[in-house]
C-alpha cells in the first residue's frame, strides 16, 4: 500500500506539466540560467559531509546554449526521492533589471534542536502576518510549509515585470519587522539589492525539498478548520489559480542596512556616539593570529573553505590585498554551508605576509570583502599551521582517503590529481 507521501508525489508528477506551464509564464524571469540542487554521490557525500550541493547552471562558458525548459520545469514538479531528483530554482531578476515576483525565505535552522518547536511556531506566527499584510495590500500571496519542519516560503507574483528595485524594496519593508515578529533572524528576500552586473540569487520552486521527503503545502487561509495547510491536488489548484498583482510602490532609494542575521558582525558604533562612549578597538598584538576570536563557538563541525577559487575569481593584478568578484553561487553557497557548518576562511594569502602591519591590512580587507557581499562565516584563518576541521573545500584540493574506502582511494587521487595539473 502507498503511504502519504509517494500519493502526494504521484499528485503532483500528474500535474507537472501544467504547473511547468505556470512556472514559465509567471517566474521564469531569464532563461539563461537557473539553481540547482544535485545528490552526491556516496563518496562526495564523505568529502562535503551533506548529501546535496547547490549550484549555479550552465556554466559561463556554456551560457546561452542551454536553457530553463519546460522540460526541465517538468521534471522538477514530477521529482521524488526514491528516483534521481532533478529541484530547481529561478532567479529572482532579468537581464533588464526586472522581477516578475518577490519571495521571503523564513528559514528554520537546527530543526532538530530542543527548541525548534518554539521557533517553528515563531515562524509561522510572523509568515501568517506577513501573508495577511500582503492581502491588505491588494496581493495574492501564497505561503508555502517549504520544509515540513518550520521553514515557510513566502511568493507574490505581479502582472507585469517590474523594476527589481521597486520589488526588493516592497520585500524589505516587510521583513524589517522580523524583531517585532519575534524572528530569530531576518528573512532572506528575493531579489536582493539590486548590483550592477550580478545574476543575483536564486530561490526554489514549490515542490519537493531537496532533501527531506516532504512536498510543500500551501497555506489556504480557512485558519478555523482543524487543517488549514492544502497538499497535493489542493494545493497545485491554489497554485494555478494565484491571482498577480499590481506593481509595487516606486522605490525612492535602495535600502543599504545589511540582512541581519545569527552571523551578523558586530555592530559599527553611530556617528552620533560620543568618542567615550564607543567601544575601543581590539588591542593590536604582536601577530594578528593571536588576537582573540571575536565569534563564538557554534557547536557545529569546522569546514574550511578557501577564498580564491572558491568564494573569489582568483586576481592578484591589483594588489596583495585586492579580491576578485563572487563567483556565481558563492554566498548561496556559504548560506546553506552554515546551516550545519562553522566556516573558517582559507587563504594562502598570508603565508606571504612578514609584518603584524600586513596581517593586519590582509585580514580587514578579506573581513570588509565577506561582509559587504554577505558571505556566511565564523572566522578567518591566519595562522600559518594547517586549523583542525572536519573538511576542507579548495579548489586545488584532492580528496584521498583509504581508511575509508580502500587501496582504490590512492588509484583515485592520482587520477585526480593528473587531471587538475591539467587544469592549472
Amino acid at each position: 500500500m502507498a503511504s502519504k507521501h509517494e500519493i502526494i508525489g504521484e499528485e503532483w508528477k500528474q500535474r507537472a506539466p501544467e504547473l511547468a506551464e505556470w512556472a514559465m509564464q509567471h517566474l521564469v524571469n531569464r532563461k539563461d540560467v537557473w539553481g540547482q540542487y544535485s545528490v552526491l554521490t556516496p563518496a562526495e557525500r564523505i568529502k562535503q559531509g551533506r548529501s546535496y550541493k547547490a549550484m549555479t547552471l550552465p556554466r559561463k562558458d556554456m551560457r546561452g546554449e542551454d536553457m530553463v525548459t519546460l522540460d526541465k520545469l517538468t521534471r522538477h514538479f514530477a521529482s521524488r526521492h526514491h528516483h534521481k531528483p532533478q529541484i530547481i530554482g529561478l532567479h529572482a531578476k532579468s537581464k533588464q533589471t526586472t522581477s516578475k515576483w518577490l519571495g521571503i525565505d523564513i528559514d528554520c535552522h537546527d530543526s532538530d534542536a530542543v527548541a525548534a518547536e518554539d521557533h517553528a511556531r515563531r515562524n509561522l506566527t510572523g509568515a501568517l502576518k506577513w501573508w495577511h499584510d500582503f492581502q491588505k495590500m491588494g496581493y495574492d500571496p501564497l505561503l508555502f510549509d517549504s520544509n515540513g519542519a518550520g521553514g515557510y516560503h513566502l511568493w507574490v507574483l505581479f502582472k507585469e515585470p517590474a523594476p527589481t528595485e521597486d520589488v526588493y524594496m516592497l520585500a524589505k519593508s516587510i521583513v524589517t519587522q522580523w524583531e517585532s515578529n519575534n524572528l530569530d533572524e531576518e528573512p532572506e528576500t528575493f531579489p536582493k539589492k539590486v548590483k550592477e552586473g550580478s545574476l543575483g540569487s536564486w530561490f526554489r520552486l514549490p515542490g519537493l525539498h531537496h532533501t527531506r521527503e516532504h512536498y510543500g503545502k500551501v497555506w489556504s487561509g480557512d485558519d478555523w478548520l482543524e487543517d488549514p495547510w492544502l497538499d497535493g491536488h489542493a494545493a497545485i489548484d491554489a497554485i494555478l489559480s494565484v491571482v498577480p498583482g499590481p506593481p509595487p510602490p516606486k522605490a525612492k532609494e535602495q535600502d543599504r542596512t545589511p540582512r541581519k542575521t545569527r552571523r551578523s558582525t558586530l555592530k559599527e558604533p553611530s556617528a552620533r556616539e560620543k568618542p567615550s562612549a564607543r567601544k575601543k578597538p581590539l588591542a593590536k598584538s604582536k601577530k594578528a593570529s593571536t588576537r582573540k576570536n571575536r565569534f563564538k563557538s557554534t557547536g557545529k563541525p569546522t569546514i574550511c573553505v578557501d577564498l580564491d577559487g572558491v568564494l573569489a575569481d582568483r586576481t592578484y593584478t591589483k594588489g596583495k590585498t585586492t579580491i576578485g568578484d563572487p563567483i556565481d553561487g558563492a554566498v548561496d553557497f556559504t548560506h546553506e554551508l552554515a546551516e550545519f557548518a562553522k566556516i573558517l576562511i582559507l587563504t594562502s594569502r598570508f603565508s606571504e605576509i612578514k609584518t603584524p602591519q600586513e596581517m593586519e591590512k590582509m585580514e580587514t580587507a578579506i573581513r570588509n570583502w565577506l561582509d559587504k557581499h554577505r558571505f556566511s562565516y565564523d572566522e578567518i584563518w591566519t595562522k600559518s599551521a594547517k586549523p583542525p576541521a572536519q573538511a576542507y573545500i579548495d579548489d586545488h584540493g584532492v580528496y584521498c582517503c583509504p581508511k575509508k574506502e580502500g587501496i582504490g582511494a590512492y588509484k583515485t587521487a592520482l587520477s585526480s590529481t593528473r587531471y587538475l595539473l591539467r587544469k592549472l
